[in-house]
C-alpha cells in the first residue's frame, strides 16, 4: 500500500513519542492498515514513522488536492527525485501527470503475436505520455488500482490509438 490521504485538522496522530497530530488538515502517506487505523507518516515533517491515524479521522483527497499533487516534483535538498501522480483513491504512482486515457482493446503475446488472455482487456486506463524504452509503465484503471507492465521495448502513439510493446505483451489501447 502506498497511498496519500488527508488527516483532518485537530485529529490525533499516535506515535510511540505520543500524539503528534496537527491543528490543520494535512497530507499523510499510508503504507499499511489494521481494523481501526491507517499506519504511515506525515507527507512533510521531521520523519516520524509508524504513526497511527484513526480511519474515521482520515479522508480521501479532493479533486483540487489531487490536481495540486499530480505532477509535483519530490526533492531532497532541492534535488528533484521524481514526479508524483495519485489516482482518485490516493494511490501513488511515479511519473508524468496522466495525460493518456483509453480502453485496452487487445493484448497480444510479445513472443508469438497471438491474442492472449488478459484480465486487463476492456479496462479503461490512464497513464503518462513519458513512455521510456527499457522502463515499465504504470497504468491506472479508472475503477481503481494500477497495472505495471514489463519493460517497454517499443511504442506508437497516435491521436486515436496507443500500441505499447513490452517484453511480455503488446497492448492495443483505443484512446478516449
Amino acid at each position: 500500500m502506498n497511498k496519500i490521504m488527508v488527516l483532518k485538522g485537530g485529529s490525533p496522530a499516535i506515535h510511540k513519542m505520543g500524539d503528534i497530530g496537527r491543528p490543520n488538515d494535512d497530507y499523510i502517506r499510508i503504507f499499511e492498515e489494521d481494523e481501526e487505523h491507517y499506519i504511515g507518516e506525515f507527507e512533510e515533517g521531521i520523519g516520524f514513522v509508524q504513526v497511527k491515524f484513526k480511519k474515521s479521522d482520515c479522508r480521501l483527497l479532493s479533486e483540487q488536492e489531487r490536481n495540486e499533487l499530480n505532477g509535483k516534483w519530490y526533492t531532497i535538498n532541492e534535488t528533484p527525485l521524481y514526479k508524483i501522480y495519485v489516482d482518485k483513491d490516493g494511490n501513488v504512482g511515479n511519473g508524468k501527470v496522466t495525460t493518456i486515457k483509453g480502453k485496452i482493446t487487445k493484448v497480444l503475446s510479445a513472443e508469438t503475436n497471438e491474442v492472449k488472455y488478459s484480465p486487463f482487456k476492456d479496462l479503461t486506463v490512464e497513464f503518462g505520455e513519458d513512455i521510456v524504452i527499457g522502463r515499465s509503465i504504470i497504468m491506472f484503471p479508472t475503477d481503481g488500482g494500477n497495472i505495471q507492465t514489463s519493460k517497454v521495448a517499443d511504442y506508437k502513439l497516435t491521436d486515436k490509438t496507443c500500441i505499447i510493446h513490452t517484453n511480455n505483451s503488446v497492448y492495443y489501447i483505443e484512446r478516449v
